[in-house]
């Protein structure tokens, strides 16, 4: 009589039908969960698609993002972009001449040449372009005020980077320092956008048809010099499309803990970017000033995170046609449990059953 009011009772306590797990917190407690995974997957797939197809039509990339981030991780966010500083590109040897910035065009110039098989008349009129433009970089280079005001520009970023590293430094000196990167890069566009733009003028002389370095055959034929993916662009694709994809999985309950944890990475990425910490400065464009400690990044990687231990793909989502057996399987076998239970008269000393029928609690 007890075994059959065990099993019984296991059956009466079995969850509903979409609820696959015991993790089940009731109707609404499963609504608002479905809920908040529908908002934040509609967050993420909207920021993806904008990064995706850009409204205004300029290619996404996160190289301002990381180039002025800030906290004790902004090192590591710079050093993914090539040369943040531009100070590779302003380098100059004893002479006081862009040695480094003449050799990577060498370096350019050779496979271009490469790619699209250049007969040895085209290289000679290429190596032609190529001695111009470098004659025009030295003249810049040694003009005295265009000297001094690179080595300026050295020695503040040099001083910034030395408060940056020292751990002692005050929040006063920290925010200082902060303050003083941010005018220093409005420096470092002038004078980076200056060797910029005779590698991009260098580039477009090459493929001119009036220069008659390449003809218009090879370049169809041939198609653009392929460049080698940079640390950059494999950040702007993991951000554009992984944020899209999240999004997308959260919104269809495909994957859902997979996904809320990808999406609680690319939150954490996005907080300690700027942290909302003392001492750490507000950063340009900030929608708010007001955070202190957790922000709304760090509120929705925590959101994340409850989706990513709750089955809530299981109740409304594509996680029930693909995992929904488990929860079955796991269902059918709950009233087999109850066989588990000792024989009436050979329990263990200190045995006392977790269920019982209901005439026994009356």
């Amino acid at each position: 009589m007890g075994l059959v009011a065990t099993h019984v009772c296991l059956i009466e306590r079995s969850p509903p039908l979409f609820a696959s797990s015991r993790y089940y917190p009731g109707f609404f407690g499963a609504l608002f969960l479905v809920l908040l995974r529908t908002a934040i997957g509609w967050h993420f797939l909207t920021e993806g698609l904008e990064k995706v197809d850009p409204p205004d039509g300029k290619p996404f990339t996160a190289e301002g993002y990381l180039r002025n981030s800030a906290g004790p991780l902004a090192p590591e966010f710079r050093k993914m972009v090539a040369d943040s500083s531009g100070l590779e590109r302003l380098s100059r040897d004893d002479s006081g001449r862009p040695a480094l910035l003449k050799s990577r065009w060498r370096e350019q110039l050779d496979q271009f040449a490469s790619h699209y098989k250049l007969s040895g008349e085209q290289k000679a009129k290429a190596e032609a372009l190529l001695a111009e433009t470098a004659t025009q970089a030295d003249s810049w280079f040694l003009k005295t005020e265009n000297a001094e005001k690179v080595l300026k520009y050295a020695d503040d970023l040099a001083k910034v980077e030395a408060v940056e590293k020292k751990p002692e430094a005050l929040e006063y000196e920290r925010l200082l320092a902060q303050k003083r990167r941010r005018e220093l890069e409005t420096t470092r566009k002038e004078l980076v956008g200056v060797v910029d733009g005779w590698t991009e003028s260098l580039h477009k002389a090459w493929t001119d048809p009036k220069s008659d370095v390449v003809t218009a055959d090879q370049l169809k034929a041939n198609g653009p010099v392929p460049t080698p993916m940079t640390q950059l662009d494999l950040v702007n694709m993991t951000t554009k499309w992984g944020l899209t994809i999240v999004g997308v999985c959260l919104l269809l309950g495909l994957f859902t803990p997979v996904a809320a944890l990808a999406g609680t990475g690319f939150l954490l990425l996005f907080y300690f970017a700027y942290p909302p910490w003392p001492g750490v400065p507000v950063p340009p464009n900030s929608e708010s000033t007001h955070y202190w400690i957790v922000n709304k990044n760090l509120v929705e990687a925590v959101a994340c995170l409850v989706l990513a231990s709750t089955p809530n793909g299981l109740w409304v989502g594509l996680d029930s046609l693909l995992f929904g057996w488990i929860g079955q399987r796991n269902r059918g076998t709950a009233p087999a449990l109850a066989g588990l239970a000792p024989t009436p008269g050979t329990e263990p000393p200190g045995y006392s059953p977790v269920t019982s029928s209901r005439s026994d609690r009356r």
